[in-house]
């Protein structure tokens, strides 16, 4: 099974932007692609992530919920392949 995984994710700390409740923080972040198992490390894509959210409550936490929705962008828009 072919799977596209994501590493090196940062938040782009200058998109950050509160949410008209004020209640999130609305942000974008750079992360590279790559294809499992692929032993030629270099071989990524950069990709920006747009429209990211997270709870003003949970901003200390904010690369792990970040990687979260990274990883189902990731399974939306680019399902494992068999």
């Amino acid at each position: 099974m072919i799977t596209i995984k994501s590493k090196n994710t940062q938040v782009l700390e200058s998109s950050l932007r509160f949410t008209e409740d004020g209640k999130s923080v609305k942000y974008q972040a750079n992360t590279d692609l790559y294809v499992e198992g692929n032993t030629y490390n270099e071989l990524v894509t950069p990709k920006t992530i747009f429209d990211l959210i997270c709870p003003l409550s949970d901003v200390g936490n904010i690369l792990d919920i970040t990687q979260k929705q990274i990883d189902s962008y990731i399974i939306v828009n680019y399902p494992p392949l068999s």
